[in-house]
This record gives C-alpha cells, structure tokens and sequence, in this order.
C-alpha cells in the first residue's frame, strides 16, 4: 500500500460513491487506473464491503450507552452469540483488563435501555455483574480513520 492508496481510502472513508472520475483528478490517475486500485483492496480484503451511515437519531435511536459485563467465562460464548443477533448491539467486544465484554447499544431511550439490560444480559445465570454508562454526546465516530 502506498500514499495514493491511503490517500484513496481516505475519500471512500468518506464517500464511497465517489465518481471515477473524481478520484482519478484527485489521485492524478486514471479512472481505470483507481477502478484496477480498489478492485486490488477489496481482493485483499482491506475494502470488507459499502454501506450506508445512518442517523441514529433520525433512525429513533436517541440513546447511546456502552455497557460493561462481567460473565463466567465458560458461558460467555452463549452470551454473545445471542448478543451478536440483537439489533440494539452496534459493536460487541471481548475485553481484558476490567470486564469481560463492552457492548455499545443504540435504543430509543432509557426505558428501552432499562428493558434490554434486564432482558438480554442479566437473564443469563452467567452474568455476575453489568455496569452501563449513557454517551452525552458522540464527537468522532469511525471504524478506521486512514
């Protein structure tokens, strides 16, 4: 990978329906040129695939919380294979250090918040203790920043 590849990933970071075109006069190559470049990335498995950002907030998701659970590690699977099918879930991360997992969740409100814990974590017999702390704000936000 060289300068123009993290220069191109950066612009399809940010707007990956960005014409040839356009890339190309930005890259000072050809629009076959970046086509053969991406193509290169995504054999490679660097681009994983396209999707689309989505307002949480204009989706009805106003509450962003991380949520920290500490788990006997022997069920743990069983926990997070049914945490991983929850579609409040936005990422689910196996931890050292503190506790077992960090689930962020997106939900409409503290309610909803309230519900999810008590019905898809605590419910688990393996699961000694939950700690959730509510985002006041989300200031930077990317799975990678090239």
């Amino acid at each position: 990978m060289d300068s123009v590849d993290l220069k191109l990933l950066k612009i399809l970071a940010e707007d990956a329906h960005t014409p040839l075109r356009k890339l190309g006069r930005e890259l000072g190559l050809s629009p076959s040129g970046v086509r053969r470049r991406i193509k290169q990335m995504e054999k490679n498995g660097l681009i994983i695939k396209y999707s689309a950002v989505i307002d949480p907030k204009k989706y009805g998701y106003g509450v962003t919380a991380f949520i920290s659970v500490d788990a006997d590690s022997r069920e743990l699977g069983e926990l997070t294979k049914s945490l991983s099918r929850r579609h409040e879930v936005c990422e689910l991360h196996r931890t050292i250090g503190g506790h077992d997992l960090m689930i962020k969740v997106r939900v409409k409100d503290v309610d909803t918040l309230n519900k999810f814990v008590d019905d898809h974590i605590r419910c688990f017999d393996s699961v000694k203790s939950v700690r959730t702390t509510l985002a006041m704000e989300t200031i930077k936000e990317t799975l990678v920043n090239p």
